[in-house]
């Protein structure tokens, strides 16, 4: 297994990114968003993978965050779904909004997908349901109107963490364990308990 791949961001083209790691050029298939998100030509880049083996082909799927890999995968255990479909539904609905559709059983949000008629959108409500809640981050779905204290205490610690300079996904991470070992913690703990994290 691939876990991730780390080196110059060597080529972009629609859905794929070609990664230079010491002298070797890994193609990898991405989405929209990950790519835009990735950098520039020339620059680093780090990617999770999935490392996909068909008969005639090894594909690697490419994500900047662990939420999106687990999403990803968790799509792929819905029958229907191969790892083209998967990238396409995290391609047209960011995570956040799939979990929600899912959570809400919304097979009209998930039709919205090219590929994904309605049938195999019921199957992903069945079939994800009770494992969408595995996923990290699974609690951001929530509106703002419908978030606990305790999501928006969550979320004012991540912007701390993001105000002394960490990435919002890295800061997420750190507040997302802090807030599992503590959960009743107030809002200056769950900060210090992050910072000790990172």
């Amino acid at each position: 297994m691939i876990h991730h791949v780390e080196g110059v961001l060597e080529e972009r083209r629609l859905g794929r990114m070609v990664v230079e790691v010491g002298g070797i050029g890994f193609e990898v298939h991405v989405t929209e968003r990950t790519s835009a998100a990735a950098g520039i030509l020339g620059g680093s880049v780090r990617l999770l993978t999935h490392l996909a083996i068909r008969e005639d082909a090894w594909q690697l799927y490419g994500f900047l965050h662990e939420d999106e890999r687990a999403l990803f995968r968790l799509l792929l255990g819905v029958q229907g779904v191969g790892p083209r479909v998967a990238l396409a539904v995290l391609s047209g609905l960011p995570a956040s909004k799939l979990r929600e559709a899912v959570a809400k059983a919304d097979v009209a949000v998930l039709s919205t997908v090219p590929g994904i008629g309605k049938k195999t959108a019921q199957r992903m409500v069945v079939d994800l349901r009770d494992k969408i809640g595995e996923v990290p981050g699974a609690d951001d779905w929530m509106a703002p109107s419908a978030k606990t204290a305790v999501a928006e205490e969550r979320d004012d610690a991540v912007d701390a963490l993001v105000s002394l300079g960490y990435s919002r996904q890295i800061a997420r991470d750190a507040v997302g364990a802090a807030r599992r070992s503590e959960k009743d913690a107030p809002l200056e703990q769950l900060v210090k308990d992050a910072l000790r994290r990172l």
